[in-house]
């Protein structure tokens, strides 16, 4: 049974993708692509303008959030939990059966070699998102996404060993108060989280989904390298762009990109206490990986 618990998941994830890389007898013949990932924990946290800012970069283009609401990665990861240490057995694999005779034995289940299989969720992303951008003009590539957990996160790294994995936080509160200034109301006007019947529709809902995102990136990050950029940072000048460009291997301008607001029309909304509490009560693990008091 896949675990509920975000760390868990993690791990039994990078469990799953170990057995697929033992099972492997022809790897994929994978180049040094290094694209650049861009996550964030959930809505108004700044990602469209880390987004912008990353393309101050003459060579980068970074898509955003491309046919966000089918979660088409989240999906493609899901399958992978199955493999686990009961199944598929090596003889699953047809280049584990080199005696094979394909017209007298058991060939039912037989399946290509699991690097195959590997190449295939490679080479999807590959034609649907770096290919577009190379034949732009662009030399790397990047994706930004605000529904990635951490599981996503292991899963591309995996497919692409030199990625840049950038991760955008803001304290659930202040990312909360910003969801209903762009109109955001409990339990009238949500946000998609899966299209057509997954949705963010009131507060515990948005609380609890911040927080599985926060624990799930806590327990990737423990396993990868991943930048995080704090919301409250960027905006206050704080971030250090001179380390993220290192970091990326990229030549960032970021005065260019906030000099400008971008977005559409704000509704100024209150927050009440009773609000307040009851998102940090719901928080409080995530906010404690990423440092965020009350």
């Amino acid at each position: 049974m896949i675990p509920e618990d975000p760390a868990a998941r993690v791990a039994a994830l990078v469990a799953s993708i170990d057995r697929i890389e033992q099972a492997m007898v022809e790897p994929p013949a994978l180049d040094d692509d290094e694209p650049v990932f861009l996550a964030s924990i959930g809505w108004r946290s700044g990602s469209t303008l880390m987004q912008r800012i990353l393309m101050t970069d003459p060579g980068l283009l970074v898509w955003g959030e491309p046919l966000s609401h089918l979660l088409y990665l989240n999906r493609l990861v899901e399958p992978l939990f199955g493999f686990t240490e009961i199944w598929p057995e090596m003889n699953h694999w047809i280049s584990r059966l080199p005696k094979l005779d394909l017209t007298r034995d058991w060939i039912a289940h037989v399946a290509p070699d699991a690097g195959h299989l590997k190449g295939a969720y490679r080479a999807f992303l590959d034609r649907w998102l770096a290919t577009p951008a190379r034949e732009r003009g662009f030399s790397r590539w990047g994706v930004k996404q605000v529904r990635w957990s951490g599981e996503e996160a292991i899963a591309l790294r995996w497919l692409y060993p030199r990625a840049k994995f950038i991760l955008m936080v803001r304290h659930p509160v202040s990312a909360y108060q910003s969801m209903k200034n762009i109109g955001f109301v409990p339990n009238e006007m949500g946000f998609v989280l899966e299209w057509p019947d997954r949705w963010i529709a009131d507060l515990d809902a948005y609380a609890a989904y911040w927080d599985r995102l926060a624990r799930s990136w806590g327990a990737a990050s423990a396993r990868m390298d991943v930048t995080w950029v704090r919301y409250e940072d960027l905006m206050d000048g704080r971030t250090d762009f001179d380390a993220l460009g290192r970091a990326t291997g990229l030549d960032l301008e970021p005065s260019t990109a906030m000099s400008v607001v971008a977005g559409g029309p704000v509704i100024r909304s209150e927050m009440t206490p009773e609000e307040r509490d009851r998102i940090n009560a719901l928080t409080v693990e995530g906010r404690r990986i990423f440092a965020y008091a009350e």
